[in-house]
């Protein structure tokens, strides 16, 4: 006999059976499915809830912002009556003419009858069915169909919504929301960032100051990137060789730094530092610590120059960690650098990751570097890593050889940017474990504290977690409750390295709600697969993917493409280089809408992606929701890219 939902949610770990039972007696008296009624109650998050449904009916959702915010075209609602939408809850979102295939999002997509009965009334070959909750589609009903404003702005009120934040664990650290590390929203700042800024290049150091003081009080962590990477970016489009350069440092900086276990919290401030480490200096010159090396005559230059991004932020009040990074920027690991002969992990780690980074973007992309000429990517890494140990941390060298291999962003774009977290006090088992878990084709990242889980957990960045037993049984109750409290993670896996001695203690840790114990033997390659079947079941149940940033030099457009198409992917692929910028929508594995400039459909999609140099950001949770213009199947995409890529 097939459970019921309630049961599967409590199963699933995304609802107590208090909850459950709450929602029923809701059900009685409103008559609403359940899952609404958990919604209504903000006993489950409504996001948490459409992926656990929709990875269950093998379809997509559509949340009830992207239907607040989406543009329907008329000639798309006028496929539908709008009497048969209200009484049937369903909404008309695409539709591809030449197809006859049209997308519509309902409450209850398993419903196969009416997907047919949709079909043989529209008069379409195919309809798709994404889910959305059903309050939310009879509000954008309301706003699409009878242009209702304040459809939404009711729903607010009184329907979608999400739990209060939870209470703080005990034993770990106090979470305040000013401190309190969001992941980033389509936000107000960053629409008025564009607004005011992408149509002119004309953005000035102390525009840029008085921008950042003004949002730098009222916006997440996140908010405050994205802002720092749109107004730097605008900054740098004149410069051709430079063109981006800071979003590729900052970008390539949080990578590496994850990847040697930085705490969250610091990665941010590199990430900070990095946006800003250009700004004030000579546009003449580019500062690099192989450049001071290599000239001493632009020492006494560059030393009156290091500090030049702090006095120009001096009144936005940044973080005291981001000015310490920026000012050891030109610090050599070797203790030769400057401004105060700093040396080896004396220097913040921040500065160490971007002085890496930066040396090598300047040797691989402007021809006036201390080398004299533009060097192709493996001379330059070899340059790296000959200077290793003098100029440039070791350790964080061979971090950026790895993620410049590309095998890291190819592993990001195949998993949809879902991570492993691996905590544990020992260094030697954290970076076993990594290894073993990297080998079976899992994203894994490493903390030393479990501040770095939470960080993680609240940033939505964690995807299964794996802490040790060393950090002890009250640290670890703490983690685990406040990971089940908070709807977004409470169907995280929470694996415990190590096997308890006692069985009061594992049932402990059991009623907090840990997933298994991994017992921890010395044999890391064994812990590996309990974590991949832990992190497999996370994603068979809906676990949401991640936007994934990369660019052309780590993974060729062919090889991209490849990987989006082989996965039979869906979602948004946007590709931008400096003021050229375009997005391809997919779904399940094919190319159906393209825009870029004033090019559409399939000429757009073969421009995109003939360019030489490019960023990318691909989103997996984005709903195709403009009508379909294009139908490339994106396996035969790359095999006409191949030759032309290599």
């Amino acid at each position: 006999m097939a459970k019921r939902l309630g049961e599967r949610l409590i199963e699933a770990g995304l609802a107590s059976a208090e909850a459950i039972e709450q929602a029923l007696q809701h059900q009685k008296i409103t008559g609403h499915r359940l899952g609404d009624c958990l919604v209504e109650l903000g006993l489950v998050q409504e996001t948490v809830l459409l992926r656990f449904l929709a990875g269950e009916l093998k379809t997509r959702y559509v949340s009830a912002d992207k239907l607040a915010k989406a543009t329907i075209p008329p000639e798309v609602l006028d496929k539908v009556p709008v009497r048969m939408a209200e009484a049937q809850c369903f909404l008309p979102i695409a539709f591809d003419p030449e197809r006859k295939i049209l997308s519509v999002v309902m409450a209850e997509p398993q419903k196969t009858d009416l997907v047919r009965e949709i079909a043989l009334v529209t008069e379409m070959n195919e309809v798709f069915p994404f889910i959305g909750v059903r309050n939310a589609i009879q509000a954008a009903i309301k706003k699409h169909y009878y242009g209702d404003p304040t459809a939404f702005a009711a729903l607010e009120q009184g329907g979608v919504q999400a739990l209060p934040r939870p209470s703080n664990p005990s034993g770990i650290r106090d979470y305040n929301e000013s401190s309190r590390v969001t992941a980033a929203p389509e936000s107000s700042s960053r629409t008025s960032v564009s607004g005011s800024g992408r149509t002119s290049s004309r953005i000035n150091p102390t525009q840029l100051r008085e921008a950042l003081g003004a949002v730098r009080g009222s916006v997440g962590e996140n908010d405050f990137l994205e802002t720092l990477n749109i107004m730097v970016s605008l900054m740098e489009m004149p410069r051709k060789d430079f063109r981006s350069h800071s979003a590729q440092v900052a970008r390539q900086t949080a990578l590496i730094a994850r990847r040697i276990g930085v705490p969250p919290r610091d990665v941010a401030n590199a990430q900070i530092a990095a946006y800003l480490h250009d700004l004030g200096k000579k546009p003449d010159k580019h500062f690099t610590l192989p450049l001071i090396a290599a000239t001493p005559d632009l020492k006494s230059e560059a030393k009156r120059y290091v500090r030049a991004p702090i006095k120009l932020f001096e009144t936005v009040h940044l973080p005291t960690p981001v000015n310490s990074v920026l000012a050891h920027l030109y610090e050599a690991f070797d203790g030769s650098g400057l401004p105060q002969g700093v040396k080896g992990e004396d220097i913040p780690v921040g500065a160490r990751i971007i002085a890496t980074v930066d040396a090598f973007l300047d040797y691989t992309r402007n021809p006036f570097n201390p080398m004299g000429r533009i060097l192709p990517k493996q001379e330059a890494l070899d340059t790296l890593h000959a200077q290793a140990g003098a100029l440039f941390d070791p350790v964080v060298v061979d971090a950026l050889i790895t993620l410049q291999s590309g095998d890291l962003l190819k592993q990001r774009v195949e998993t949809d940017g879902r991570q492993v977290f691996i905590a544990d006090p020992d260094e030697a088992t954290r970076t076993d474990l990594m290894d073993a878990v990297s080998k079976l084709g899992l994203v894994v990242q490493s903390v030393v504290k479990l501040d770095g889980v939470i960080d993680a957990v609240l940033a939505n960045e964690a995807d299964t977690v794996v802490a040790g037993l060393g950090y002890g049984v009250g640290d670890l109750v703490a983690l685990v409750q406040f990971v089940r409290a908070r709807p977004e993670s409470a169907s995280l896996p929470v694996l415990v390295l190590g096997e308890p001695t006692d069985a009061p203690t594992r049932e402990r840790l059991l009623q907090a709600g840990v997933t298994s114990f991994i017992p921890n033997h010395g044999n890391p390659d064994d812990a590996a697969v309990v974590i991949r079947g832990a992190y497999a079941d996370r994603v068979e149940h809906g676990g949401p993917g991640h936007i994934v940033r990369g660019s052309f030099d780590e993974l060729a457009p062919a090889e991209l493409i490849r990987i989006l198409g082989s996965g039979r992917k869906s979602g948004k692929l946007q590709i931008r280089n400096g003021p050229q910028e375009g997005q391809l929508q997919l779904e399940r594995g094919r190319v159906m809408h393209a825009v870029f400039a004033d090019k559409k459909g399939e000429p757009a999609v073969t421009a995109l992606l003939a360019l030489a140099q490019a960023e990318f950001q691909y989103d997996p949770e984005a709903v195709l929701s403009d009508m379909p213009n294009a139908d490339q199947d994106l396996e035969v995409l790359a095999r006409k890219l191949g030759p032309q890529a290599a």
